[in-house]
């Protein structure tokens, strides 16, 4: 493969000189020249260059303007710069470095110079920037799947709408664009099904394990008279049929914690895996209840059993479901923040009804600003807010 050096000196002897070097000691290059500043850029606009060796005194434009002006220019940036020139000082060396320039080197070439120094120096850096492009193509094609997969996590995602019985709202906020939150809901046979979970991790790979988790949630709801106790079961067991764990942990694939519920009629049954309580807002008598029932992770253990419990729901009652992300900021093993959510929602749910939206994007905001310790808009971990109330 062919490199091209672009020769910026407004001595031609000097330019012949650097290119009969290099030509000896490096191979495959291609030279270009420039007498000024004004043709470097001239040049840089109809060719691809992969390094410049600049001289810092030239007429029309220095070396020093045409340094400044290529760093500041998002497509010319990165290219490498070895800066060139008979000034010996330090403080010329001291501030082309500040300013950009990958290497420096002075002139009269003594014969190491052009013997090793040189052809080295040229060397290192087509090799540097040949890996910076590597990375940036890399780095592309990531945050393009990432953005692809966040999309499709979207469209996997239910959105707030109104049911039969009840009226969904929801939030979700991945902490890097996409994450192993989940949550659903859908109305079969009369009844509305819901589920929030959260599997081990973020990213992709979260993703990817929550979108099996939607899948094994749905699938199982057409088994007949189900119940969410069986709905959990049949999500574990599925888990283990279905993925071979041979030389890998289980935990850093499809463990989570989930919530499933049911409401029929005036009846909410539910099963918990390890999920943070949910809360119920009683509104005819402003009163909150949490949800204090538990059991095992899903995906951890085969060959388990979910209890379920049942309970009556009324005209107007909200349930608020949640990611330990709201409360944790991060630090997934401690929950000693949680009874926020409940505290939280004691003193606001007067003011549910009609402003669900509003309600969820004020309880973020809260738990941010509450718990939050960076300096971007996101928690450390992926946020997800869930509210189902009862028509």
């Amino acid at each position: 493969m062919a490199y091209t050096v672009l020769i910026a000196d407004d001595v031609r002897m000097n330019r012949t000189l650097l290119i009969d070097i290099l030509k000896k000691k490096v191979e495959e290059l291609i030279f270009l020249e420039a007498a000024n500043g004004a043709e470097v850029l001239e040049l840089l606009e109809n060719n691809e260059v992969d390094l410049i060796i600049l001289d810092l005194i030239m007429p029309v434009m220095d070396g020093y303007q045409v340094l400044n002006t290529l760093k500041k220019s998002e497509a010319f940036a990165n290219i490498p710069i070895i800066v060139n020139s008979a000034i010996h000082e330090i403080h010329s060396i001291e501030e082309t470095l500040k300013a950009g320039a990958t290497d420096y080197f002075t002139k009269p070439l003594s014969p190491d110079d052009m013997e090793i120094i040189l052809p080295l120096k040229v060397k290192n850096s087509i090799r540097m920037y040949e890996q910076q492009k590597t990375i940036k193509r890399y780095n592309d094609m990531t945050v393009e799947e990432i953005e692809n997969a966040t999309q499709f996590q979207k469209v996997m995602l239910p959105k707030s709408k109104n049911f039969t019985d009840v009226d969904l709202f929801i939030r979700f906020e991945p902490c890097i664009g996409i994450g192993g939150d989940f949550f659903d809901c859908v109305e079969i046979n009369g009844k509305t099904w819901f589920m929030i979970a959260d599997v081990t991790g973020h990213g992709i790979a979260a993703s990817m394990a929550s979108s099996m988790v939607k899948i094994l949630f749905r699938t199982s709801l057409q088994h007949g008279d189900m119940t969410p106790g069986a709905v959990l079961t049949h999500i574990n067991n599925n888990i283990f049929d279905f993925m071979d764990y041979s030389g890998m942990m289980v935990n850093n694939y499809t463990t989570f914690t989930g919530f499933v519920g049911c409401i029929y009629k005036d009846i909410l049954t539910f099963s918990n895996a390890g999920q943070p309580y949910p809360v119920l807002y009683r509104n005819d008598i402003d009163k909150t209840i949490v949800l204090e029932e538990s059991g095992p992770l899903v995906g951890a253990f085969e060959n388990l059993h979910y209890e379920e419990h049942a309970m009556t729901i009324h005209h107007d009652d909200t349930l608020l479901l949640y990611t330990d992300g709201i409360f944790c900021n991060g630090q997934k093993s401690d929950f000693a923040n949680w009874p926020m959510v409940h505290e939280y929602l004691s003193k606001n749910g007067h003011q549910l009804k009609g402003r669900e939206e509003d309600f969820l994007d004020h309880m973020y905001w809260f738990f941010h600003m509450m718990l939050n310790t960076n300096e971007e808009d996101r928690f450390e971990d992926d946020v997800a807010l869930m509210l189902i109330r009862k028509k």
